[in-house]
């Protein structure tokens, strides 16, 4: 992903598990950065939980964590 943008179209229209309690979380996480009331590092952090939640790969490019396939994140 590039953006809190990006994520939240992720996880809106082609995320593999829906109602899932970190993929609500990130989604709204991702509206509130839109209205500028979330840090973008924050969405990040939820959008990755919601990921290890839905069983989607995610390679952490700030090197913090290890690649994982198909690159999200």
């Amino acid at each position: 992903m590039r953006s809190p943008r990006d994520a939240l179209y992720a996880l809106v229209s082609d995320w593999p598990v829906n109602a899932g309690v970190h993929q609500q979380r990130a989604i709204d996480f991702c509206r509130a950065w839109l209205a500028g009331r979330m840090p973008a590092e924050t969405v990040r952090q939820a959008f990755i939980l919601a990921a290890l939640e839905a069983g989607v790969a995610i390679n952490d490019d700030d090197g913090a964590g290890s690649s994982v396939g198909n690159p999200l994140v």
